[in-house]
Parts: structure tokens; C-alpha cells; sequence
């Protein structure tokens, strides 16, 4: 009858160059299941075999008599290029090398003299606990990559249903639309401006989308709308945060533009709000029978009671009316 194979253990180097210690260390991992256990008593040697061959476990002496454990630590440890979990056993007398040692990389660290038993219970928690951290490290990375997937299939539903909403109103009222790719721009190159670039562009297309509601409105609302009467203009806040409340909340923020400031609990859709008041006044008063930079800038400096944030009006007048363009 063959003889069955014994059941390979962890892999394990030992970097001891006390012959006796190094024996006992073997004996302490043999009896915790560690079958492939090779010693060197140099770090040369250890250098040299680990070139040749990856152990699962590093047993390290950090007095090795040409070099020190600590400098093999930087490379070696679960912080290095290698990423190997090391077990230190030293006679360091010097608490700060020791804390020197975890802090480089070394997983758990053992004082000699040690106990054989404990010092096998403490490797094959560090085997375990590194096997543990790097299979959570997977998990993680996996759940990370699924979220960023997540992220942008819905932000390009949101952008697609962004785009349908335009289009509609572009077929309903031409200026309408016009006048809402124009915001839409001009809110995204003003939260650049104001260092807001990471939200730019959703600051943008929530902005773009700020009169969708006149697709539900009269014809006659909608001829109001475009002359920026103020009671249309509430109509379409009501329709358009109905619209958008589900699709798009920075749109359905930017919908209420009329609306004070501090009527939004979020920073991020106060802001929305605010950008897109400060653009759609510009572009309604620069817009009319002909293209006027003067009175666009104008309607922004005049005093109102609703309010403009004085602040996102200087960074756009500043920023942004130089770069618009009659056909924007």
C-alpha cells in the first residue's frame, strides 16, 4: 500500500543566528502544525532565500550579526514591498525598538526568553490574523469596485434622464431650452470658480434642469415663464421639484431657486439653488432682443428682495461673463 502523503503545514523562515534559539523556535512551530520550516542566521541569507522562495510566515531575530532586523522590516513586513507577516523574537531590551519593530511591519512581537507553547500559539495567530486582513482587504477592494459601478450606471441614468428632460422642454418652448442649457453651463463653470470643482458638473446638470416644470404648465403660463413672470416662475418650481424630487434632488433644489437659502437643509442643494438664481438673472436680463453683457451684470448688482449670495455674484461676474458668449 502507498503511504499517504503528510499534510503540507505553513511555510515559515527563521532568521536566528543563535543556533540553540533558532532549534528551539523550529520545535515550538513543528509542535503548532508549521511542517516547511527553513532557518538562516544571517540577513544576507535570508535576503538571498527570499529571492528563491515566499514563506507564508517570518520569524525574525532583530540582532542578526550582519545587520539589523529593523531595516529588513521596511521590505519584509506586511508595510513593505513583500507584505509577509513577521513574528519578532528578540531580546531587546529597548522598549523603543520594540515599538520601532510594530510600527515598520511586524505583526506581533515575542520576548526572549519565550515559552515553546506560547510562542507556537503566537504564530499561528499571526498566520491566521494576516490571512484574515488579507482576505477582508479583498473583500474590500471587490465592494469598492461594485460600489464605483454602482455610482456611475446611476449617474449615467441620472444624466440620461437629465437629457430627455431638456430635449422635452427644447420641444415645448425653444427658449425655454435655450435658456436652460445656458444656466446649466454657467453654473458648472461658476462652481469651478469657487474651487467646487469635484460637484461641478452635477451642480451643472441639476441646474440645467431648473424650468422642467413648465412641461406641465399652459401654454400661456409658459409664455409668462419665458418673460420670467414671477408668479409662472412658482408654478414651475412646484412642477419641477414634483418632476425631479425622485429623479435628480440637486434639480429638484436648483427647481427652487426663488426660494430663500436657509429653506434647504443640505449645503450642497443651498448651493444649487443659489448658483442657479445667480445665472438664470443674468441670462434672463443679458438675453432679450439682443444680446447685453451691461444689462445681465446689471440685473445681477440690483438690490431685490429675494437676494442674491454676494459672493457667488462677484465670482461670476468675475469668472464667468467673460467667457459668455451671445450664443451660450
Amino acid at each position: 500500500m502507498d503511504q499517504a502523503k503528510p499534510l503540507e503545514g505553513p511555510r515559515v523562515l527563521i532568521v536566528e543566528d543563535d543556533a540553540v534559539q533558532a532549534f528551539l523556535i523550529r520545535e515550538a512551530l513543528i509542535g503548532s502544525a508549521f511542517s516547511d520550516v527553513q532557518i538562516v542566521g544571517t540577513a544576507a541569507a535570508a535576503s538571498d532565500m527570499l529571492t528563491r522562495w515566499t514563506p507564508d510566515l517570518l520569524i525574525l531575530d532583530l540582532g542578526l550579526p550582519d545587520g539589523d532586523g529593523l531595516d529588513m522590516l521596511n521590505i519584509i513586513g506586511v508595510g513593505g514591498e513583500l507584505g509577509i507577516p513577521v513574528l519578532v523574537v528578540t531580546a531587546e531590551a529597548d522598549p523603543e525598538r520594540r515599538v520601532r519593530a510594530l510600527e515598520l511591519g511586524a505583526t506581533d512581537l515575542v520576548t526572549k526568553p519565550f515559552n515553546l507553547l506560547e510562542l507556537g500559539v503566537r504564530a499561528t495567530r499571526v498566520l491566521h490574523t494576516h490571512t484574515h486582513l488579507r482576505a477582508a482587504d479583498v473583500l474590500a477592494r471587490s465592494l469598492a469596485q461594485e460600489l464605483s459601478e454602482l455610482t456611475e450606471e446611476l449617474e449615467l441614468n441620472h444624466s440620461m434622464a437629465v437629457e430627455v428632460l431638456l430635449s422635452a422642454l427644447s420641444l415645448r418652448s425653444p427658449q425655454l431650452g435655450a435658456r436652460a442649457r445656458r444656466v446649466g453651463r454657467s453654473v458648472h463653470q461658476l462652481a469651478v470658480a469657487v474651487r467646487l470643482d469635484d460637484v461641478a458638473a452635477h451642480l451643472g446638470q441639476a441646474a440645467a434642469c431648473h424650468e422642467v416644470g413648465a412641461l406641465t404648465l399652459s401654454d400661456a403660463d409658459v409664455a409668462a415663464l419665458v418673460a420670467d413672470d414671477p408668479i409662472a416662475g412658482e408654478r414651475c418650481a412646484i412642477a419641477g421639484s414634483m418632476i425631479l424630487a425622485d429623479r435628480h434632488i440637486l434639480a429638484a433644489a436648483a427647481a427652487q431657486f426663488r426660494a430663500p437659502a436657509d429653506s434647504f437643509e443640505r449645503q450642497v442643494q443651498r448651493l444649487a439653488a443659489q448658483m442657479t438664481a445667480v445665472c438664470h438673472r443674468f441670462h434672463v436680463a443679458a438675453h432679450g432682443s439682443t444680446f447685453d453683457i451691461t444689462a445681465g451684470v446689471a440685473a445681477l448688482r440690483q438690490p431685490t428682495p429675494d437676494g442674491l449670495d454676494a459672493d457667488l455674484v462677484e465670482a461670476f461676474v468675475e469668472v464667468c461673463v467673460p467667457a459668455t458668449l451671445p450664443l451660450d
